[in-house]
């Protein structure tokens, strides 16, 4: 029962790739089943049919014109199967191969953009996309591969048997031997190699990870002013070993399933065969020497044939493996489906009503606890708060990027699970604090693919860099917005500051015309100029939309409209600066010691010039 199920899981997992190879290129599949066809009847008949009909020939003593006539046919047969596997190797294999990597990798790829953020969070579900996305472009054209070449093959395994059977009758008993090394010892080989790459994947995942902190760019000047290098290399030697141990744990026992493997299919199959084949020769008498060369060529070219089949076979069973990992990947249904359908939301929001919200990124480990308030269209909201508070949560539900566990999220009245997901998103313009820079121009980093004219686009990125505080350096640049940002492609490419990044991404939302944005801790990177100049435009920005923003500097917030003080996932705190400097609690305490300390330093490195960002909310230009 149990090998029926594998074998039913290997059948599923293979029409599963065959169907995704149909859905990309079907030119693929037509070509290379006629491929391993023509190549499997090419060896049948030239290694085996071919020989036995000329010793035939030459046996009857038929004329010698015959059989050159029979080896020109043959000759030209064979041109022609060699010139079509010279057509499919070089032109359809390199040219099929790009659409499938590249219609695997935008699957992959789309998957991976669509599955819940929660995902990639969980380790096991990682683990699965991490091996997913490594095996897919291998495994899914082999899969391929092996199934034309088991169907060919099958067809190659019946004719071989009818030449033995015909030939001589106990020789199929011969037959056992590759059927029990392949489909007994290797199939167990092949189970316990993959378990034992199963068992690895965490530790190659760790050694990737410490790779790439050595070639990427964000880490370079931390190895070099630290012993953070000692670190990872202990990291990397531990992963190195831990790895080590579990190929220990399986090599003993595959080595004598492999040996047992190779002694069944070639040894007791081919050299048996020729022990047997010399005896009937030598002692019985019952075979002459021109039997025996055909049955030796017969064998040999039959051994091959049953062993390419039973590895395509086994090969198959392995692959399965890997597939139903690629499969359970890609048919992974999202919680917050990316495509998800739902109603149209307006243009405009009008409300935005959290109503008795609670979320945890663990069951029962509350996050977010029973936060509830609304805002209106033109009013600016500040959420401040101590480390861990919950405030980038409460912006992460705001975009539905989670759902919550208890309670409701409105817009305009309406639960926000009832809109289309991506239109809904839309309507937020947002920057994060961990915001990334990818490896394009300045402008193409700002619009992020929101395109219109050339002339509009040109506007609405030196307008967002204006806001951003960006737009003298930009200008100063030789290609301007056009500049390449990181040298991951480009030797040109610029290497920015972590303040000058920041702007870019707070550019991002600057250059978005929407109803709401949010800016989560924008200016951590930026200097206090510059940071008073940022979000003195952002609620310049915000006037007439839904402002939400993120600080942990205090003086930001002085000019919104609310300010919500969060403190263990609640919302302890609301009303504007001043209500909460009256009231005198934990706000007001924080928002002093920060003054006091601001201006202490302001005092002792560059005056007095910076006491009008705490004192008054303007910066002083005398």
């Amino acid at each position: 029962m149990q090998r029926q199920s594998a074998v039913v899981r290997t059948v599923a997992a293979h029409l599963f790739a065959l169907k995704l190879i149909w859905k990309i290129c079907k030119k693929r599949i037509i070509l290379e089943f006629l491929d391993q066809i023509l190549l499997q009847f090419q060896n049948l008949v030239y290694s085996c049919v071919v020989i036995q009909v000329i010793l035939e020939l030459a046996g009857k003593r038929k004329p010698f014109a015959q059989v050159v006539c029979l080896l020109w046919i043959i000759l030209l047969f064979h041109t022609a199967i060699s010139l079509f596997d010279d057509y499919f190797q070089n032109i359809v294999l390199p040219v099929t191969n790009v659409s499938l990597y590249e219609g695997i990798g935008q699957l992959l790829y789309e998957k991976a953009g669509n599955v819940d953020l929660a995902c990639f969070e969980n380790s096991e579900f990682y683990n699965q996309y991490v091996m997913a996305v490594r095996q897919a472009q291998i495994r899914i054209p082999k899969a391929l591969h092996n199934l034309c070449a088991i169907a060919a093959g099958l067809a190659a395994v019946v004719g071989a048997f009818f030449l033995i059977f015909r030939i001589d009758h106990p020789a199929l008993g011969f037959i056992i031997f590759p059927i029990l090394g392949n489909f007994v010892f290797n199939a167990i080989l092949n189970t316990r190699i993959f378990r034992m790459d199963r068992e690895s994947v965490v530790f190659q995942r760790i050694a990737d990870y410490v790779n790439r902190t050595f070639h990427l760019a964000d880490y370079a000047k931390e190895l070099r002013i630290s012993n953070v290098f000692r670190l990872l290399k202990e990291k990397y030697r531990s992963s190195v070993d831990r790895q080590c141990q579990v190929i220990d744990r399986y090599a003993m026992k595959n080595m004598i399933l492999f040996w047992l493997f190779q002694y069944f299919t070639f040894t007791l199959l081919y050299e048996g065969a020729m022990i047997y084949a010399g005896y009937r020769v030598l002692v019985t008498g019952t075979m002459i020497f021109s039997q025996m060369a055909v049955f030796q060529q017969i064998m040999r070219s039959n051994a091959w044939t049953l062993l390419r089949f039973a590895e395509n076979v086994m090969s198959s069973v392995k692959d399965s493996l890997y597939l139903e990992q690629i499969r359970d990947f890609l048919s992974y249904e999202a919680d917050i489906p990316e495509n998800a359908d739902g109603i149209l939301p307006s243009g405009e929001i009008t409300t935005i009503e959290f109503s008795h919200v609670w979320f945890g990124y663990k069951k029962e480990q509350w996050v977010l606890k029973d936060v509830s308030f609304t805002v209106s269209m033109g009013q600016s909201v500040a959420i401040v708060g101590y480390n861990g508070a919950g405030k980038s949560t409460l912006i992460k539900l705001l975009l539905r990027f989670y759902d919550p566990d208890r309670g409701t999220i409105l817009v305009n009245g309406t639960d926000i699970r009832a809109y289309r997901l991506r239109v809904y998103r839309e309507l937020f313009a947002a920057a994060f604090q961990d915001g990334k820079i990818f490896a394009d121009t300045v402008q193409e980093n700002i619009l992020m693919g929101r395109h219109r004219s050339p002339g509009e686009d040109h506007e609405r990125v030196w307008q967002a860099l204006r806001l951003a505080g960006m737009a003298d350096e930009v200008a100063s640049w030789p290609k301007k917005e056009q500049t390449i940002l990181t040298r991951e492609f480009s030797e040109e490419g610029l290497m920015l500051s972590g303040g000058q990044y920041q702007k870019i991404v707070a550019a991002r939302a600057f250059a978005r015309d929407t109803p709401a944005a949010v800016f989560d801790e924008p200016s951590s990177a930026l200097d206090p100029l510059a940071e008073y100049e940022l979000f003195t435009n952002i609620r310049k920005y915000g006037t007439d939309r839904i402002l939400f923003f993120i600080s942990h500097r205090l003086s930001s917030v002085r000019s919104a409209d609310i300010v919500f003080f969060m403190e263990n996932g609640r919302i302890t705190e609301r009303g504007t600066h001043e209500e909460l400097m009256n009231r005198k609690g934990t706000y007001a305490a924080l928002y002093q010691i920060q003054a006091e300390n601001y201006l202490a330093k302001a005092d002792t490195d560059r005056g007095k010039h910076l006491s009008g960002y705490w004192k008054g909310g303007v910066c002083d230009e005398e």
